[in-house]
C-alpha cells in the first residue's frame, strides 16, 4: 500500500504517490477533482480515491483547497510546512530560501539549519502569481510559454493590483506597444511585486517551486532584482505534495 501526498491547488491538484521508496505523480484539473473524486458521506467530506491504482495506507493533503475544506479521510497539514519538507527533501540542504509562486497565492520560506526560521505568505492579492500570468497571456493571445520566454525591453506597468493591471495591459495594446514588450513587461512586474518579499528572506541559496518557477522570464527578472542565481527544484510544481509524504 502506498502513501499519497495531495497538494490541493486553486488551478491544479497534484498528487505524489510514494510505494517502496519510488514516488510517482499526478495532475488533476482542480475543478474536475471536487466533481468527481469528492464525495460527502455520512454527513463527512471524504476523498474517492478511484483515480489510484490502489486504496492508500495514509493520505496527508495540504494547498488552496484545505482552507475551505476538511476531509475525514485525510491528514491535513499546512502549505507552509509542505513546501519546507517538500524542498528540504529535493535539494538536500539545510540552509536556503524557497520562493513558492502558485497559481492563487505566493509566499517565501527562509530554512536554517533544518527548520523553518521564518516565511511571508501573499494570499490576498493574485499579481504576483501564476492566475495573473495565465491572464495576461490570454490578453495578449500568446501561450504561457512564449510569454515566459520574454525579456526584452519591458514595458513599465505600474499597477499593482491585477485587476488594474489587466486594463493597463489593453490599454497598452491600444497604444501600439509590441505585445512581447508587453509580455515582458508582465514578467518583470511579478519579478518586481515579489522581490520586497524575497529579499527580507536572505540566504545563500535560493530555490522556486509552484508552476510558476517554470517561467525563465520571471525567474530572470527576479534574478536581477536580487542579484543572485535562483535554481528551480526539479520538481517544482509538485513540491507541495512531496513534502504531504513526510521525511
Amino acid at each position: 500500500m502506498a502513501d499519497v501526498g495531495i497538494d490541493l491547488g486553486s488551478r491544479f491538484v497534484k498528487v505524489a504517490i510514494r510505494e517502496n521508496n519510488d514516488i510517482n505523480f499526478k495532475i488533476i484539473d482542480t475543478v474536475t477533482f471536487y466533481k468527481d473524486f469528492v464525495k460527502r458521506k455520512n454527513d463527512k467530506i471524504e476523498i474517492n480515491f478511484d483515480f489510484l491504482e490502489d486504496k492508500p495506507e495514509r493520505v496527508v493533503a495540504t494547498g488552496y483547497g484545505r482552507n475551505i475544506l476538511s476531509f475525514a479521510n485525510a491528514e491535513i497539514i499546512s502549505e507552509i510546512k509542505a513546501h519546507f519538507r517538500g524542498a528540504k527533501e529535493q535539494t538536500g540542504l539545510k540552509n536556503f530560501t524557497l520562493i513558492d509562486l502558485g497559481g492563487q497565492d505566493s509566499k517565501v520560506i527562509k530554512v536554517d539549519e533544518g527548520f523553518i526560521e521564518d516565511f511571508i505568505m501573499n494570499d490576498k492579492c493574485a499579481a504576483s502569481t501564476g492566475r495573473f500570468l495565465e491572464t495576461a497571456a490570454n490578453i495578449l493571445k500568446m501561450d504561457l510559454k512564449e510569454l515566459g520566454e520574454c525579456t526584452e525591453n519591458p514595458v513599465k506597468l505600474n499597477s499593482t493590483c491585477a485587476i488594474f493591471s489587466e486594463s493597463e495591459i489593453i490599454g497598452k495594446i491600444a497604444e501600439g506597444v509590441d505585445f512581447r514588450e508587453i509580455a515582458a513587461g508582465v514578467n518583470e512586474s511579478i519579478a518586481k511585486r515579489i522581490a520586497p518579499l524575497v529579499k527580507r528572506m536572505k540566504s545563500e541559496k535560493y530555490f522556486m517551486s509552484g508552476g510558476v518557477a517554470s517561467i525563465f522570464a520571471v525567474r530572470y527578472f527576479l534574478e536581477k532584482e536580487i542579484n543572485t542565481e535562483i535554481l528551480p527544484l526539479k520538481n517544482s510544481q509538485f513540491n507541495g505534495c512531496i513534502g504531504c509524504l513526510g521525511y
